[in-house]
């Protein structure tokens, strides 16, 4: 017994083509240009956000805590006397990004706070 696959209509196979070319198409137009994304990227930049948005509220109780004080001017001087890349150390070192109940800043904090405190000059 042998078995035959039926004819397709003459018209089938470019029309395949251009369907797996449209598929193609939207797909690279949709990631690419439409913002669609996989769910593990989402989820990456939903975590990369939340990480910055913790940073940016903990930098801003350092800059509170290091203002507290009578020698803020003095403390502030000396800071600014640092170079940029030092002053999260200088700032971590101090104390102030350490918030209640850590043992360490959490990454990221003191440079925020360091920038806070001495703003860039442009």
């Amino acid at each position: 017994m042998e078995f035959k696959l039926p004819q397709l209509p003459a018209g089938t196979k470019p029309f395949c083509l251009g369907a797996v070319a449209g598929a193609v198409l939207l797909g690279w137009a949709g990631f690419d240009a439409l913002g669609w994304k996989l769910n593990s990227a989402a989820e990456a930049l939903a975590n990369k956000k939340a990480e910055a948005a913790v940073v940016t509220a903990y930098a801003s109780i350092c800059r509170e805590q290091f203002a507290r004080g009578a020698d803020f001017a003095a403390r502030l001087a000396a800071l600014d006397k640092v170079e940029r890349y030092s002053r999260g150390d200088v700032v971590a070192k101090g104390g102030w990004a350490t918030m209640t109940g850590g043992k360490e800043p959490r990454a990221g904090v003191a440079q925020e706070c360091a920038d806070l405190l001495v703003p860039a000059k442009t």
